[in-house]
């Protein structure tokens, strides 16, 4: 089973601290190349 999140945020506060808080089960993120646009985007995969 894999597990995939997309975040939506503005500030690269707003990500540190969703990061902060799914660091317990996140094997892995990554921040989305096309940073255009109202909001950023980051994909978190989880752990198994």
């Amino acid at each position: 089973m894999s597990v995939k999140i997309k975040i939506s945020y503005t500030t690269k506060e707003e990500l540190e601290k969703v990061l902060q808080v799914l660091s317990p089960v996140m094997k892995d993120y990554k921040i989305s190349k096309n940073q255009e646009g109202r909001y950023k985007k980051a994909y978190v995969e989880v752990k198994e």
